[in-house]
Parts: C-alpha cells; sequence; structure tokens
C-alpha cells in the first residue's frame, strides 16, 4: 500500500471539523476501539517513528451521519515530510466505477417486473486490515492519547482499490459459485437483477448467506 515505512516521525494538528466537534470525536473514536479498527488509547506513542496525521468529521449529504475521516494527504506542501497518500502509487489506485447505466440496460434486457435486491456492507473499507509493518503510519492523537489504525481507513488513496478487490471477490462468489443472474457492485453497494420469472427471493437468500459465510455485515433494501 504505502511504498517505504521509513519515515521520521511528524505529528499533524486535528482538521478544525474535529476541533469544534469534541464530543462527536470521542464518540466515534469510542465506538472505533470497540470495532477493533482503531488500537488504544496510549499515553505515549505505542511506535518508536510514526506519522499522526489529522482527523476530521465528514457528514453524509443525504444521511446526515457523521463519521471520522484520516487526512492522509498532510502534511502539505511540506519536503521534509511526505504525506501518506504522496507514498501511494496514484496509478495502482486507478479504477473505474460501474454507471446508473449499466444497471438500466441489465433491467431494460430482463423486463418489466424484473427482481432487484440492493445490499451494503456495512464499515466498507475497515473490513480490510492493514499490513502491521505500516500500522505506525496511521496513527492519530486526540486529547493528548495516541490511537493507531489496523484496518483501512477513508482518507487513504488506495482504500478503494483494496477494497475494491473484495467486492469483485464477493461478486465472482456469487455469479459462479451460486449461479446469482446479474449483479453489480460500486464499491460497498451491490445490486442483484434477476428476470420477472426467477425467484428474486432466492437471490436475497443467497446473497445474505455470502456475507453471513464471509463474516460481512450488511443492510438490505
Amino acid at each position: 500500500m504505502v511504498s517505504t515505512t521509513d519515515l521520521p516521525t511528524k505529528e499533524c494538528r486535528n482538521s478544525l471539523s474535529a476541533r469544534t466537534q469534541p464530543d462527536v470525536v470521542s464518540d466515534l473514536i469510542e465506538k472505533e476501539v470497540f470495532k477493533g479498527f482503531l488500537y488504544g488509547p496510549f499515553k505515549d506513542p505505542p511506535f518508536q517513528n510514526y506519522r499522526v496525521s489529522p482527523i476530521g468529521i465528514a457528514e453524509g449529504k443525504y444521511s446526515g451521519k457523521k463519521r471520522l475521516i484520516l487526512d492522509l494527504s498532510s502534511p502539505h506542501n511540506d519536503d521534509k515530510h511526505l504525506s501518506i497518500n504522496d507514498l501511494i502509487d496514484k496509478q495502482d489506485c486507478s479504477m473505474s466505477y460501474v454507471r446508473i447505466d449499466d444497471a438500466i440496460d441489465v433491467i431494460l434486457k430482463f423486463g418489466r417486473n424484473s427482481w432487484l435486491c440492493k445490499f451494503d456492507i456495512s464499515d466498507a473499507f475497515k473490513n480490510c486490515p492493514i499490513v502491521p509493518s505500516q500500522w505506525p503510519l496511521f496513527c492519530i492523537k486526540w486529547e493528548k492519547m495516541y490511537y493507531f489504525y489496523v484496518r483501512l481507513t477513508f482518507g487513504c488513496r488506495s482504500s478503494p482499490k483494496i477494497f475494491d478487490h473484495l467486492s469483485q471477490a464477493l461478486c465472482h462468489i456469487a455469479e459462479n459459485n451460486y449461479k446469482v443472474n446479474s449483479i453489480l457492485h460500486l464499491l460497498d453497494d451491490f445490486l442483484t437483477i434477476d428476470p420477472p420469472d426467477a425467484d428474486g427471493e432466492r437471490t436475497m437468500a443467497i446473497m445474505m448467506m455470502i456475507f453471513k459465510k464471509t463474516e460481512h455485515s450488511y443492510s438490505k433494501t
């Protein structure tokens, strides 16, 4: 993921969105620790050389749900200290996304009264572990205490690409092992489409079984 772990220690200041919402940040950090995504708190830095990147709060455009993000593009314009994202090759992270037109094409092919089932994987990127040797690069600091991430974070350049490999694997299992007619995915969102004469409820049951067997929590609509 990161080209080198041999970096000088650097602590960045947290983003304004975090500093102005301390209660929200504390609550989100507590949840991340409880789920095992984040290790800590530590009074002293848990590593000899480490990087503390700024944390901030992002709010869902439609849901209004707040989540913790790690600004791995900081520090900016600092020749001495490259950001973590600077050390991740952009070309390795390039990817193409499914389009709404792709789903429309399948629905038009199957015709009216097609079965559609939508699922999304809970906690998305956090289903994928970070290599232990890179834990020192994913530290945060809050209320004078240190933490470090052991799962992929929002804000990391390579997170979408890495997580997409997991999504592709789940689609492959559904199509090849369980003969799901048509399945599309956009990162953590999955859509199955069946013709009107197929058993859409069977497809839903299959997808739920796959998520359960691979130990991925989900929501369905």
